[in-house]
């Protein structure tokens, strides 16, 4: 016998949608994102009622008053509705703000109005413009048709007044234009079709048939039917999703810790596809769906304590995976792989995918802070590099490499099985066959091309002529509104055309391709590459010109080369440097060997290379910018890290760089006593002097001062001492530092003799 039927089948006209939104009785619940369309949507559902086309069916749900809703786009209602809102809310939430004239709330829960325009000479809709505003053939907000006191009659007028103005109109025409405004008012009765689901229905249930009839609006997948059992379970998890994902997409105005980030604008399914991962140890969400819902994959059953339980699992993952500490610290990374923005990260399930090892490395192995970070910027350059997590098989290879994962059973075998994978994949033939081959291309947002792009900066290159290093002109946070670099051809194509080659599959093959200061590519323009070449190549130095030509990939006589001969030979070049840039990271290195004193650091290359053994950042050197901490504490951080380095390999305090990398300046310590910067290294040497001693600071320490994005940042740099240096302590006591990694560390006892005698 066939089921007894759940819902009921009824017609509503448009206004009486919008005056139930009004009056209350009629809601949205806890079942769906924010207002999502763009306004291109928008007007083509206007475009659709117009000509009579179908639009769907509404879902609403007649629910008890307990349950919990929100309030519709920024309607004035009650706060408890009679029905809710199941499917169809971005339909309804656009044609309720159009028919009123009211703003929606979106996704950044910011107000904006839906402006669509409207020509009825030509029946026309478009999303509203300056040029609608001014044109007067077009009604530049249809929202005054519908709310005008008068109807259409008074819309009709006011248009043929505007329009008379610039042209003569016939009567027949007058009468065109009045049927027109007349059928887009009529829109108000435009018949709804809405399955109504009856009170008695529970939650889950709606939720059920929330997911499964995937109807008209959204396209929903695996992580909608995840964030509605979330909804439905665990309201508050998803509200706080979303506020993540909401808040990395703007910069903080405050000085309060940010998702913000320059790589990656999360949407809540992708934040949700690293915490399955992670919790549910499940690279597929569809599988991660079922047992959401409380399905044990062994027994099939469907419990409420299985689906309990898995959700606490989730929650725990998503702390995790939302954790800003975890978050930045991964960004981090992502820039000692030489990937310095979102700009040069092609794939995002790439980088969440990344972003999953590092987490499983840092909270299940518990790796080593300096050991994960190296590991996994090894295994970031292998990924983008090679596509591992492409969108098309980016489950099937999270999946394999989370069961990989659950056969480790140490720290070690985490890093040894991640680099054993990067080799499995960088073999021989990858680098001696497949990336040359791969580099025969024009797509200049090719993983193969930001490869090199991201060994460049691994190797501290330049632009072609260029007196500046890539890192320094790519860091987001100094960009300005034209790129300071561009994308050079190296052969021209105005050359090119010379000598019978065109088309863009020949003349803009990447490996035509060259970086140099956009001035220096207006003024080379159509000059043929010996005609350009040797004029900025004479000014620099051979030591110069032969670091140019390795980054750049440029064969010696290139400029009298055959096109097609360079083009293939220039392919092998770019190979070698991408090699290279991959051997900086799994080989190391140390940027303050042979330093002198004409190549200290700036603050762009400390913030490249970020903390290591001999690079440390403090926000502050007296201020407590984080916490309450005293200041004769913060005092003393200054000093360990100084007196670290001196009983090190040297290196380079930055004061005025957080922990992550962001640039706050010493601006609060120079307030915090009215000082000037004079006074401030004055004290900050008497500070040294008095704990470490006057000798190894006079002899082995230098102060300096570099202006960077409206702040001031003080660098301490540290020679390594000839001889042990003792701290003072607030407490009297004299201690000795050593730099590990990139910590400050303490030795005494027998580590301390044994460390004295194998260094003096």
């Amino acid at each position: 016998m066939a089921g007894s039927q759940r819902f009921s089948h009824t017609q509503y006209p448009t206004i009486a949608l919008v005056e139930q939104i009004d009056s209350g009785e009629l809601s949205l619940p806890d079942l769906q994102r924010p207002f999502v369309w763009k306004q291109t949507k928008v007007r083509d559902l206007f475009d659709s009622l117009y000509r009579g086309y179908p639009a769907g069916y509404f879902l609403f749900w007649a629910t008890p008053t307990t349950e919990q809703t929100h309030q519709f786009a920024s309607s004035t209602g009650q706060s408890q509705a009679m029905k809710v809102v199941v499917d169809g809310q971005q339909r309804l939430t656009s044609l309720y703000c159009v028919l009123k004239g009211k703003p929606i709330l979106d996704e950044n829960n910011e107000e904006k109005y839906l402006r669509i325009a409207f020509n009825p000479l030509t029946c026309e809709f478009e999303s509203r413009t300056a040029l609608h505003e001014k044109d007067p053939e077009w009604i530049d907000d249809i929202s005054n048709v519908f709310t005008a006191s008068g109807g259409s009659y008074e819309a009709t007028n006011s248009f043929l007044e505007q329009l008379k103005g610039t042209r003569e109109v016939s009567n027949d025409l007058s009468s065109l234009i009045g049927q027109n405004i007349s059928k887009l008012e009529s829109l108000k009765n435009f018949q709804f079709s809405a399955l109504e689901l009856p009170v008695d229905l529970g939650v889950d249930e709606v939720a059920e048939i929330f997911v499964r009839i995937n109807s008209a609006g959204i396209n929903l997948n695996s992580a909608d039917f995840i964030l509605t059992l979330m909804s439905v379970h665990r309201r508050e998890a998803r509200e706080e999703i979303e506020e993540f994902c909401r808040l990395a997409k703007i910069p903080s105005l405050t000085a309060t810790a940010s998702p913000f980030n320059h790589f990656l604008k999360p949407s809540p399914g992708q934040i949700l596809r690293v915490a399955v991962g992670l919790g549910l140890k499940r690279g597929r969400l569809e599988t991660a769906y079922n047992v959401l819902r409380g399905q044990n994959p062994e027994t099939q059953e469907i419990t409420e304590e299985y689906r309990d339980q898995t959700f606490e699992d989730l929650l725990e993952a998503l702390s995790k995976v939302m954790d800003l500490n975890n978050w930045h610290d991964f960004f981090i990374i992502a820039k000692q792989a030489g990937y310095r923005s979102g700009k040069m990260v092609r794939s995002h399930t790439n980088f969440l995918g990344c972003y999953l090892a590092f987490l499983i490395g840092r909270h299940e192995f518990n790796v080593g802070a300096s050991k994960l970070r190296e590991v996994i910027a090894r295994w970031i350059f292998m990924v983008f590099l090679t596509g591992r997590y492409t969108e098309n098989s980016s489950e099937t290879m999270i999946t394999a490499d989370l069961r990989r994962f659950q056969e480790i059973k140490s720290a070690d075998g985490f890093v040894e099985l991640l680099d054993q994978i990067i080799h499995t994949q960088l073999t021989g033939d990858f680098w001696e066959v497949t990336l040359v081959d791969r580099l025969q291309t024009t797509a200049t947002n090719s993983r193969y091309n930001l490869a090199y792009h991201a060994s460049l900066n691994l190797l501290d290159a330049k632009p072609l002529f260029s007196k500046l290093k890539f890192h320094e002109i790519l860091d987001p946070g100094v960009q300005g509104q034209r790129n300071e670099i561009e994308q050079h051809h190296l052969f021209p194509k105005g050359h090119l055309s010379t000598l019978g080659i065109s088309g863009t599959k020949r003349t803009n093959q990447i490996a035509n391709y060259s970086f140099v200061e956009w001035r220096d590519n207006t003024e080379i323009g159509k000059l043929s590459p010996d005609e350009y070449f040797p004029k900025y190549f004479e000014t620099f130095t051979e030591t110069e010109k032969k670091d140019y030509l390795f980054w750049h990939a440029l064969p010696e006589n290139w400029t009298s080369m055959d096109y097609y001969d360079f083009i293939e030979e220039r392919r092998r070049l770019i190979r070698d440097v991408i090699k290279e840039g991959f051997l900086v990271l799994e080989q190391g290195y140390n940027p303050y060997e042979n330093r002198t004193e004409d190549n200290l650091l700036n603050v762009s290359e400390l913030l490249h290379h970020m903390e290591t053994n001999t690079v440390e950042f403090k926000s502050s050197a007296r201020a407590s910018l984080e916490n309450d901490a005293p200041e004769k504490v913060i005092n003393e951080g200054i000093v360990k890290t100084v007196a670290a380095f001196l009983n090190s390999n040297g290196g380079t305090l930055a004061i005025g760089i957080t922990d992550d990398g962001d640039i706050c300046g010493i601006q609060p310590d120079l307030e915090l006593k009215h000082q000037d910067i004079d006074q401030y290294e004055n004290w900050l040497t008497s500070l040294l002097m008095n704990s470490v001693g006057q000798a190894s600071i006079s002899l082995n320490t230098s102060i300096r001062f570099e202006p960077i994005d409206a702040h001031t940042v003080c660098l301490i740099d540290v020679e390594p001492s000839k001889k042990a240096v003792y701290a003072k302590t607030t407490k009297g006591n004299n201690v000795f530092y050593v730099r590990v990694n990139n910590s400050t560390r303490i030795l005494e006892g027998p580590d301390l003799e044994d460390y004295l005698r194998s260094n003096w």
